[in-house]
C-alpha cells in the first residue's frame, strides 16, 4: 500500500457502522492488508452503534490515521444515510462500499482498478464468495470470463439479474459520474435497489472481471415470516417498482418487466411458508402488483417483448400463485364455518 498525504486517493472506501463489535476488527483488518500499489481511503461512518463498535472504530484510525478517518452520526439514522455520509466525505476518484461484517481479499483493490482503468469503465463488479461459520461458496450469478457492456445493455443486465445483483459492494463506481446517486432514506429492506439502478442507468461502460473482490458473510438476523409480518417487504417491491423510473428503452423495459416478473416469483415462493390471514394479505399485494405491473401473458409477448426465462418464471410464479390462492380459499371458508 503505497501512501502520499498530499495526494487524493484513488479508492475511497465507504464503511456504514452498526453493531458489529463482533466482526469489524477482522473485517477492517482485510482492508488494511489490501495490496495495492495505489493510494485509498477508508471512511468509517458510525451510526450511533449500540455496543462497542465505535470505539473499535476509534483504535483502527488511530492505529492507521493516514488510512482511515470516522465520522460519527448525532443520532441512529439507518444505512441509507451512514453511505450518504460517506459518499459526500469521499475523495477518491472511484469509491466502493463495504459492510464491516464482511471480508475483502487482499488483492480485491488491484484487481478492480486495474480493470477500471484499462477499460476506462464507470463500474466495474467483480466475483464474491458467500460465507458462515459452516462453509462458504460462490454464488450463481458470479462470471467466469471478462464480459463487458456499453450504453442501454448496462441497466439491462442490472435488470436481467443473471450476473450481478442490487446489492453496492463488490463493486467499483467512477464518483466524478455518480454525483448526487444516493440512497433512499427511511427505505427499510432492499435500500439498494434505487441506487443501482440509477447508477448502471447512468454508466456509460460497465466490466465484469473473474477475480473474487469481496467475502459476504451470511448472518441469520430475520425470518421470513417477520418480513411479512413486518411488512418490510413492501419496501422491496417499492425499490423494484421505483427503479423503473430509469428505464429509456425498449430493450430496458423488456428486461424491467423480468425484474418484476422474477420479484413476484420469489416472494409468492417465500410465502409458501405463511398461512392463515397473514398469506392472504401478502397473496393480495401479489394480485394487486401484477395487475398494476401490467404482467399477462398478452403484454409480456406482444407489448413487452420479453425473454423466454422470463415467461417461463412468470409461468412459474402463476402456478405457485394458483395453489396459494386455494390454501387461502380453505383458510376462509374454515373461517365462515366457524363463524
Amino acid at each position: 500500500m503505497n501512501i502520499k498525504a498530499d495526494a487524493l486517493p484513488a479508492i475511497s472506501i465507504i464503511v456504514p457502522v452498526y453493531n458489529v463489535a463482533d466482526y469489524i476488527v477482522e473485517s477492517l483488518d482485510s482492508l488494511a492488508k489490501q495490496e495495492f500499489n495505489g493510494t485509498f481511503e477508508v471512511i468509517l461512518v458510525d451510526d450511533c452503534s449500540p455496543d462497542n463498535s465505535k470505539q473499535l472504530c476509534e483504535d483502527f484510525v488511530a492505529a492507521h490515521p493516514h488510512l482511515a478517518r470516522l465520522i460519527a452520526l448525532p443520532k441512529n439514522q439507518g444505512v441509507a444515510v451512514a453511505r450518504n455520509t460517506g459518499l459526500a466525505a469521499a475523495t477518491g476518484e472511484y469509491f466502493a462500499f463495504f459492510d464491516p461484517d464482511d471480508l475483502m481479499p487482499k488483492d480485491a483493490l488491484q484487481h478492480l482498478y486495474n480493470a477500471a482503468i484499462t477499460h476506462q469503465a464507470d463500474i466495474v463488479k467483480g466475483n464474491n464468495i458467500v460465507f458462515n461459520e459452516q462453509r462458504s461458496f460462490a454464488p450463481d450469478y458470479n462470471v467466469d470470463a471478462t464480459k463487458i457492456y456499453v450504453d442501454d445493455a448496462i441497466l439491462s443486465t442490472y435488470f436481467e439479474h443473471k450476473d450481478t445483483r442490487g446489492h453496492p459492494w463488490g463493486k467499483l463506481f467512477r464518483r466524478a459520474l455518480f454525483d448526487g446517486v444516493l440512497f433512499t432514506p427511511g427505505v427499510l429492506m432492499a435500500e439498494d435497489i434505487l441506487f443501482c439502478a440509477e447508477a448502471f442507468a447512468r454508466a456509460k461502460k460497465l466490466v465484469f472481471i473473474t477475480d473474487t473482490v469481496y467475502e459476504y458473510r451470511l448472518r441469520q438476523t430475520s425470518s421470513t415470516g417477520k418480513k411479512f409480518e413486518t411488512g418490510v417487504y413492501l419496501w422491496w417491491l417499492y425499490g423494484v417498482e421505483n427503479s423503473g423510473n430509469f428505464v429509456s428503452t425498449p430493450n430496458q423495459n423488456a428486461h424491467f418487466k423480468g425484474l418484476q416478473i422474477l420479484t413476484l416469483l420469489q416472494i409468492v415462493r417465500e410465502a409458501r411458508a405463511l398461512d392463515g390471514s397473514l398469506l392472504a394479505d401478502v397473496l393480495t399485494e401479489l394480485h394487486s402488483r401484477e395487475r398494476k405491473w401490467q404482467l399477462n401473458p398478452l403484454n409480456l409477448v406482444f407489448k413487452f417483448r420479453v425473454t423466454r426465462d422470463a415467461l417461463v418464471h412468470f409461468a412459474k410464479y402463476k402456478y405457485t400463485l394458483t395453489k396459494l390462492d386455494y390454501r387461502a380459499l380453505r383458510y376462509k371458508g374454515t373461517l365462515k364455518t366457524a363463524q
